[in-house]
């Protein structure tokens, strides 16, 4: 009888192995239900109910009391002003199409970025992400000639090498023409307005000679008035002569795309 019921523990112990291998193989399946599970959520609806709630639940307008929590009042209003810049969305607070389109255009950005250096016109072209858009600032003396608006043969080379950035999106393309305070006053312009104007023109009729749609192009001439550096000095002078081309967000703002100074180069 002894002999038996020690051959029986043994069997017994032989076998609890698979106790915790029937543990292990349910966990797995737990594991992996659950993650298909998730896989399966729409993020895009998950991350804006979650932004909802962290607004409605730690409202930024309480006053904050040191040592005290916060209180149920409303902080008081901005004072009059002009209104600050504000900081860009973050991805969660955008609309998947909006996403898509930063992603679209910071990657032309760098391709147009490599296309300038490669190009060696990095001090003549510029180009910026903006609010409004991707700006692609040129400075009036790779495409014209003191006074003119006709293009020169080098500027309409650098204009075919920049097409195909600008055909990439469909998007509106802003066309402004900027210049220096230096009077002008001849028959064909009698002052900055109309130089401004006619350069912005000719870059945007190039374009729609070279397919791009008419429906996205648009033409705006700001004369001397709205410089991106001081014109009292021929370097200042020298920036503020330019065309901009913007490629425009399709939720921008309208107004001029380089409100805010230009950085040189970058």
């Amino acid at each position: 009888m002894r002999r038996r019921r020690l051959s029986e523990e043994g069997k017994i112990n032989q076998e609890r192995w698979l106790i915790t291998y029937s543990d292990l193989i349910t966990l797995l399946m737990i594991f992996f239900v659950v993650m298909y599970t998730m896989s399966k959520v729409d993020m895009y609806k998950f991350i804006n109910l979650s932004a909802s709630l962290s607004q409605a639940l730690y409202n930024q307008n309480q006053i904050q009391l040191k040592g005290l929590g916060t209180t149920g009042l409303i902080a008081a209003p901005p004072s009059a002003g002009p209104p600050s810049s504000a900081p860009p969305s973050p991805d969660y607070l955008k609309t998947p199409e909006q996403v898509a389109e930063e992603r679209q255009l910071a990657q032309i950005k760098l391709q147009l970025e490599s296309f300038i250096q490669q190009q060696g016109v990095a001090g003549q072209v510029v180009v910026q992400d903006k609010p409004r858009g991707l700006l692609i600032s040129l400075r009036d003396v790779i495409l014209f000639d003191t006074g003119r608006a006709d293009l020169k043969p080098e500027a309409r080379k650098l204009l075919d090498g920049i097409l195909p950035f600008l055909t990439k999106v469909d998007n509106p393309l802003e066309i402004e023409g900027h210049t220096d305070n230096r009077p002008i006053h001849t028959a064909q312009f009698p002052s900055n307005w109309e130089l401004s104007t006619a350069r912005a023109l000719t870059v945007l009729e190039y374009l729609q000679s070279k397919g791009v749609d008419p429906h996205r192009l648009s033409a705006t001439g700001y004369g001397e008035w709205r410089p991106v550096a001081s014109n009292d000095d021929p370097a200042g002078q020298a920036l503020n002569r330019r065309v901009n081309i913007t490629i425009e967000r399709k939720t921008a703002a309208a107004g001029p795309a380089d409100q805010a100074p230009d950085t040189p180069g970058t």
